[in-house]
């Protein structure tokens, strides 16, 4: 599966733009605020209805503008063209051979899309809130169940803590009326528990050959999963919601459950957020994508789509070469690069070849295939 073509109306700085892609490697080289990023920004609408550079779509309609529109073709056994498009004062609308799709969380999963941004160090450095993102998109692109629970989760959640607050500013307080919502919790939230519990497992090892093969086989990296939880049982639940229930009717909020689990990472058991370099964060970082990229072809059948944003800046040769070698070898799907240089691109990837890369010259908004 990859896009053979890209248009965009309007979208952030592009008026109009009309790119054809290669299904293998695509390389966007010049300098930075040029509109590299943008173009990654529009495919990963094409894939999750949104962009990555921010949640709200009216920020990405280009200036002084009221709308959008990014179309992409996309080739797998038949040819597919998938809108998703945004009117000011209407929202937002995904078409899919331009019928609409109602609900769009549908189409999550149908276009799988692993993105490697700068900002991704947040995955270390942010808050859990990230960490818990980046576990329910992953898997929520290859388990319509799971994603089915989240969503009523995440429902229930704001039903709860709605009642809370309300019971707080009216001054009394029902627990068997915040217990009925619990017991509709527990089900959802054991789901989840166990699904993000297997995701892990099956990840790990993916993780450390990655981080391995990039740096070195002499670090040991290694991420856990962490919750309120001791085990996954009815019970447990039960217990947990009783035992933090009078902090939930003095906050007026729910304090248990997992939207309060994390992720833990280290390197030789050295958390990496307080020990680690940026060195090491980075690469931590590239082999969870890259481990996250694995598991999702795994689960799909199929390779997904890899974007890597301004990915190699300050990255010693060894690990620019590394990098490179499993973009050749072990990345079967198409990818999609952003770099500000060109010159230290082209060492990566051999000129010749089913993966030699198609390089984009990006000047201003202005998009030139080079020869």
């Amino acid at each position: 599966m990859y896009f053979s073509q890209l248009q965009l109306l309007q979208f952030r700085n592009y008026p109009e733009l009309e790119l054809e892609f290669s299904p293998g490697i695509n390389a966007f080289t010049g300098p930075n605020g040029s509109g590299k990023t943008n173009i990654l920004d529009a495919l990963h609408y094409l894939a999750f209805t949104r962009g990555f550079r921010s949640s709200q779509d009216q920020q990405a309609v280009m200036e002084g503008k009221t709308f959008f529109f990014t179309v992409g073709k996309v080739v797998r056994e038949e040819a597919e063209l998938i809108q998703c498009n945004y009117v000011k004062g209407k929202g937002k609308k995904l078409l899919v051979n331009q019928t609409q799709v109602e609900r769009m969380s549908d189409h999550i999963g149908e276009i799988p899309l692993v993105a490697v941004l700068p900002q991704d160090t947040d995955l270390i450095n942010g808050p859990s809130a990230t960490r818990r993102q980046f576990l329910d998109m992953l898997i929520s692109q290859y388990s319509r169940d799971y994603l089915h629970h989240l969503i009523q989760y995440n429902r229930l959640i704001a039903q709860r803590n709605a009642l809370l607050k309300m019971m707080g500013e009216q001054r009394y307080f029902d627990p068997d009326q915040v217990a009925l919502y619990d017991a509709q919790l527990i089900p959802h939230g054991q789901a989840i528990y166990s699904a993000r519990e297997q995701f892990v497992t099956s990840y790990l090892p993916a993780f450390s050959r990655y981080f391995e093969r990039i740096v070195s086989d002499k670090e040991a990296p290694y991420l856990r999963y962490r919750s309120q939880l001791k085990e996954n049982t009815t019970a447990a639940w039960e217990a947990l919601f009783e035992e933090k229930m009078e902090k939930d009717r003095v906050n007026q909020y729910t304090s248990a459950g997992i939207q309060r689990d994390d992720l833990v990472f280290s390197i030789d058991e050295h958390s990496v957020r307080h020990f680690g370099s940026q060195g090491q964060q980075k690469t931590f970082v590239i082999a969870l994508k890259l481990a996250q990229y694995e598991l999702l072809a795994r689960e799909k059948g199929f390779a997904p789509l890899l974007l890597l944003d301004d990915l190699f800046d300050k990255l010693d040769r060894h690990r620019l070469g590394s990098i490179g070698s499993i973009l050749q070898e072990e990345i079967k799907g198409q990818v999609f690069i952003t770099d500000t240089s060109y010159e230290r691109l082209r060492p990566l990837f051999p000129a010749e070849g089913e993966r030699s890369p198609r390089y984009f010259d990006v000047q201003d908004a202005v998009v030139t295939p080079r020869s």
